[in-house]
């Protein structure tokens, strides 16, 4: 249902904090481990995160936040935490970064799947898919979703460059300085011949019940409390919304948000 409000019915949603911040530290990561190893400095990283911060005032996603100045510098020093995490997970200098914000994708029969690896790296047994997330650590049985999202890029890398990850990772660099030890903030799994059947049977799974949908009209929902996150419950069936009435109304809320945060409306 999530997939038809998002990319059928293209109803628009606004950007939250907790999206921006992602994108902002991956952005601060990105430019600091482009640079070469010896130059991963406390200064250029300083400098890094400078140079993402202007960037994204000038962003629709950051300005449509309509932070008030108590907001945005309590938004700034969450990024600088994020990044002070990251330092306490691994020193720049020793990453072996392949490439970062690289495209992948693969034949699936039917469809194609692809993405952007954020961050590919290589130690001693191989090739490692990682990312960053910018939320409280979470124990591996509960980084399912993440690690499976990883383990598709894995497969897309198995066809595209020959060689199949031997792991995937996850570096959390939210919550307390002092809540999370580095174990509980780095989670890793092996790519298997298990988790690729895996992750291929699933996309195959979710492409035939896309397809499904768009014959059929009908497109599952899962009611959980995570519903309470989305920026489409109010238009859901399943809560007794009308779908019909979720393009206009979307458009015209993020319209008045962009008017509000004085961003000329688009076309």
């Amino acid at each position: 249902m999530k997939y038809r409000f998002q990319y059928i019915e293209s109803v628009p949603s606004l950007p939250n904090a907790a999206m921006v911040r992602g994108s902002f530290v991956h952005r601060v990561l990105e430019l600091l481990l482009a640079r070469a190893a010896q130059d991963r400095t406390l200064d250029a990283v300083r400098k890094d995160f400078e140079i993402a911060e202007g960037e994204f005032r000038l962003r629709d996603d950051f300005r449509l936040l309509l932070l008030d100045a108590t907001s945005e510098a309590d938004f700034w020093e969450s990024c600088r935490e994020c990044v002070r995490a990251y330092y306490r997970i691994e020193q720049p200098a020793t990453a072996n970064i392949v490439e970062l914000e690289k495209w992948v994708s693969t034949p699936l029969g039917e469809f194609e799947l692809g993405g952007f690896i954020d961050r590919l790296e290589r130690d001693d047994d191989g090739l490692v898919v990682s990312d960053y997330k910018t939320g409280a650590p979470k124990p591996l049985r509960f980084s399912t979703d993440y690690l499976r999202q990883l383990t598709y890029y894995a497969l897309m890398c198995e066809t595209q460059l020959n060689e199949t990850p031997h792991s995937v990772r996850i570096y959390y660099l939210g919550g307390g300085k002092d809540e999370h030890t580095r174990d509980e903030r780095v989670v890793t799994q092996a790519v298997t011949d298990a988790t690729l059947a895996d992750v291929r049977d699933t996309a195959r799974r979710v492409f035939g019940e896309i397809e499904a949908g768009k014959s059929s009209g009908e497109f599952a929902t899962n009611v959980t409390n995570l519903c309470n996150w989305c920026d489409f419950k109010q238009w859901c069936p399943a809560h007794g919304g009308d779908i019909g009435q979720a393009l206009a109304a979307g458009t015209e809320r993020v319209a008045l948000r962009r008017r509000e945060a004085g961003l000329p409306e688009k076309t």
